[in-house]
């Protein structure tokens, strides 16, 4: 008697376990499913914008068209082309997420953003310099275009305001330009006086021009007291200077002694065309 309530006992708690599992629906959150992060595949959106204050173009700047996304994984709602019909998709300008107050001096930033079929997004963005006219400008007009004498790779410097320039190759090298502030002011004496604070670059860090004759790893602010870059020559005008990069766009950053960014170490002379 004993062995047949046992045998009985197995045999219903079995059972039950039986319906519970045949009456178990799956959770549809359990099932794979396809997923990808999409990428920005092509950029036409400058990675900064530099204007004087009341010289914004900004808007009619920005392209109609600012990139193309792609996942050929799930695609875009509304997307085309591709493995599925719908990888890539338009990234517009009238996408923008916030405009910015372009009258006021100072940086800011304008960001576009495009969702993928499983709410995953690309996105991209611009920083925004707006440059003020400065009091004391030095006597020497510096717009123009200039050569590196090491390659004659050309470069220009553009007038925002009297002494205050926009200069997007500062290494006169190939890269994809980024433009940059540059000052000449007046010093004590009546002569010219370059300046460039540090400012950030397309890597996240910073960039600062410095004197030919100034060393690795000081911070920021040592270089912009201690080591400007110059102006060797005025017939022709005659510019050279090093481009040291750093972890950060900050006056108590300290270059590192490499090369973290675009540009190396050594001193880049330019002529005045």
């Amino acid at each position: 008697m004993k062995n047949k309530i046992l045998l009985f006992t197995s045999l219903l708690a079995g059972c039950v376990l039986f319906f519970a599992a045949c009456k178990k629906v799956a959770d549809s959150d359990s099932f794979a499913q396809a997923t990808s992060i999409p990428y920005i595949a092509i950029q036409y959106l400058q990675s900064a914008y530099v204007y004087g204050q009341g010289q914004s173009t900004l808007y009619s700047d920005i392209p109609d068209v600012v990139a193309i996304a792609v996942d050929s994984v799930v695609g875009f709602e509304g997307g085309y082309g591709g493995k599925t019909g719908m990888d890539s998709i338009k990234i517009l300008k009238t996408d923008i997420l916030g405009f910015s107050d372009t009258s006021s001096i100072g940086g800011s930033s304008i960001s576009f953003e495009k969702f993928n079929k499983s709410n995953f997004k690309a996105s991209l963005g611009a920083n925004i310099v707006i440059a003020g006219p400065i009091a004391n400008p030095g006597p020497t007009a510096l717009e123009g275009t200039y050569v590196r004498t090491s390659n004659m790779v050309e470069i220009e410097l553009t007038k925002v305001f009297d002494g205050v320039y926009v200069i997007d190759n500062p290494g006169g090298a190939g890269v994809e330009p980024f433009p940059y502030l540059l000052y000449n002011y007046k010093s004590s004496t009546g002569m010219d006086s370059l300046a460039f604070p540090i400012q950030p670059n397309p890597c996240g860090g910073g960039l600062q021009l410095v004197g030919p004759s100034a060393s690795p790893a000081m911070s920021s602010a040592t270089y912009t007291a201690q080591f400007p870059p110059k102006i060797t020559s005025l017939s022709p005008v005659t510019l050279s200077w090093k481009v040291y990069e750093f972890p950060s766009a900050s006056k108590t950053s300290a270059n590192t002694g490499a090369a973290l960014c675009q540009w190396g170490l050594g001193v880049r002379t330019f002529i005045k065309q």
